[in-house]
């Protein structure tokens, strides 16, 4: 192995000034490319957005923090915010082990979207992604995770679901309006691509319910894989029987995209550096910090905390929550919770930030992701010597039960009744099977989801063919129903982050075994998110209202069970589909990849989302 260890490393690793580490570490653009996340000046984020704000002073005029429920009542600012997209192969080392990837604009984590609550955002996607750096030019797409796309169902961004692939050498422009705000993030949403490095934050500004001083802006975390996205897909299916195959252990955990990593495990002889350096964030003393956690990893559970600092929830996904204390925060992949840290530790000390992958509910070789807080004034930044909080320490128990906080703590901020009596009421069992080949996929009430690239569903259904080509879509027509209740029991071991596009929903109930068919969380104002955990053995029931036209998927975040089908398709209010207004790209995007594909073969090894 070619490994290029740092004197001046190694000696602040026994216990040289955290100075000169800062001073030695790899430099920014070979770790992260053009990205300046992780550095100690990257920018502090506004409240909001300054061009042409509404009366009031503000981009959303009058509403305030008792009448702003994000899903109603949204502003018209008049305002676009255009982003453009270059989608394209390099080689970075964000935690030292050099590898190829894809990236947006070179940066790694990728830009952020910034828009205020009731704007238009706008991305034009450049497909560059060549035969390159040992990787293959592919289709991609991108998802903004979160957003419902009321009125903009062919802009989802699922390519199979809602478009098809946007082809290598084509472009394609996204739009849609910010109807929600708080904290997210954009992905592709190509089989597992975004694991490859295609992804970065989205921060919708909208009213405070909480007052705070500074926005620190987003803390993103997850693990990290040095093995090319297609080979661990593969793994994932594998007709091995060896359980860790098809279990893809992670590599490494980030913070911000950074992290350092012990050459000596690697396996290969890659190039590998034992100095990427880690990612810095600055308080200012006794303010109050709001940090927009958000796990973007690929497959694991993660506990979140500060050494010597309490934190307050007070949003999960999209959601404002009644604010509750937390001594470390749980996120499994796709969800954000959003907090307030107030600065009222030594202020001449430095504090670790820490994110530790459960491995009571994931696989991994290195099970920590550590960032540095210093304080603003601190001119003599020391290497850490913090200790994680006895609560924090614990939360990895083996009680835990790959779970979210309790239904009973999360209470919306903005009070939502139930609909007692749904319009439909759809059990689904989840299960891992293995197939006659030997290989394992996830099963729905015994189905497999499969994505055909050339002939996506949403524009099946505006053309009136609710049947659908291939069976293996998995789709559930859920016809003109108020409102739907979705019932999952799972008898296997693993965990499933599960995410519904175009909607938010409520939680009504989660749990071990198989539900009641009665137990009902907070009936007067359950929990609302569009990402919950559904613990391992056991039950999570979910419901929303069918008020948004299209074909919307539903499935695992974990980026290897939604590969290995872990997916069902939802068909709403299909009639109303043949009135929409399908924009003229869309066939064209399929006529490009149609074309591609009439001269490429598309490796498609999986599911496809």
């Amino acid at each position: 192995m070619s490994r290029f260890t740092n004197l001046a490393y190694l000696a602040n690793m026994i216990g040289g000034a955290f100075g000169m580490m800062l001073a030695t570490r790899m430099p920014q653009n070979m770790t992260n490319g053009n990205s300046t996340w992780g550095v100690i000046d990257a920018p502090v984020f506004p409240e909001y957005l300054t061009n042409n704000p509404l009366p009031n002073g503000k981009p959303w005029g009058n509403r305030h923090h008792h009448d702003n429920n994000p899903y109603f009542n949204i502003p018209n600012t008049g305002v676009t915010r255009y982003y453009d997209f270059d989608v394209r192969r390099a080689i970075l080392a964000p935690d030292g082990y050099e590898k190829s990837g894809i990236f947006v604009n070179g940066q790694f984590p990728g830009p952020a979207i910034e828009a205020n609550w009731g704007d238009w955002i706008e991305i034009r996607v450049h497909n560059n992604i060549e035969d390159a750096f040992g990787g293959k030019a592919e289709g991609t797409s991108m998802h903004f995770h979160g957003m419902t796309q009321k009125d903009t169902q062919w802009f989802d961004g699922v390519p199979g679901f809602t478009q098809c692939p946007i082809a290598p050498g084509s472009s394609f422009t996204y739009r849609f309006r910010a109807d929600a705000y708080g904290t997210s993030w954009w992905h592709s949403h190509y089989s597992a691509q975004y694991t490859a490095g295609l992804w970065g934050p989205m921060i919708i500004y909208g009213p405070k319910h909480v007052p705070y001083d500074i926005d620190l802006g987003p803390v993103m975390l997850g693990d990290y894989y040095h093995s090319e996205y297609h080979d661990v897909v593969k793994a994932a299916s594998s007709n091995s029987t060896d359980f860790n195959v098809y279990v893809p252990w992670s590599d490494n955990s980030l913070i911000n995209g950074k992290n350092n990593y012990n050459c000596s495990m690697a396996a290969d002889n890659s190039t590998c550096y034992s100095n990427a350096g880690v990612s810095q964030f600055r308080f200012v003393p006794g303010k109050t910090h709001r940090l927009r956690l958000m796990n973007t990893g690929a497959a694991a559970l993660i506990h979140f905390s500060i050494d010597g600092h309490k934190m307050k929830v007070i949003a999960n996904d999209f959601e404002p929550v009644v604010p509750y204390e937390a001594d470390f925060v749980t996120l499994h992949v796709g969800q954000r919770t959003d907090v307030l840290v107030t600065a009222d530790a030594q202020p001449k000390l430095s504090y670790w930030m820490r994110s530790t992958i459960s491995l009571n509910c994931s696989v991994t070789y290195t099970t920590e992701a550590k960032a540095i807080v210093a304080y603003q004034g601190n001119s003599n930044i020391q290497l850490p010597n913090s200790t994680i909080s006895a609560a924090a320490a614990r939360a990895d128990e083996k009680s835990f039960l790959c779970k979210n906080d309790d239904l009973e703590k999360t209470i919306p901020f903005f009070p939502q009744k139930l609909d007692l009596h749904p319009g439909t009421v759809e059990t689904i069992n989840v299960d891992l099977f293995t197939n006659a080949t030997g290989h394992h996929v996830w099963i729905m009430n015994n189905a497999t989801q499969y994505t055909n690239y050339n002939r996506p569903i949403l524009l099946e259904a505006y053309k009136g063919n609710f049947s659908f080509p291939d069976p293996r879509a998995n789709v559930y027509d859920f016809g003109t129903n108020k409102t739907v209740r979705i019932v999952l029991n799972t008898n296997y071991q693993s965990a499933h982050p599960m995410h519904l596009h175009g909607h938010n929903f409520q939680v009504l109930a989660e749990g071990p075994g198989p539900w009641d068919g009665k137990t009902i969380i907070n009936p007067h104002n359950p929990l609302r998110r569009d990402t919950h955990v559904q613990r391992r053995y056991g039950h999570l029931v979910i419901q929303f209202t069918l008020d948004n036209p299209g074909v919307w998927s539903y499935h695992c975040h974990i980026a290897w069970h939604a590969s290995m089908g872990l997916n069902i398709g939802v068909l709403e209010r299909p009639a109303e589909l043949s009135r929409a207004q399908i924009p003229f790209v869309m066939d064209q995007t399929c006529d490009n990849w149609n074309r591609w594909t009439s001269t490429h073969v598309v490796d498609q090894v999986d599911a496809g989302i």
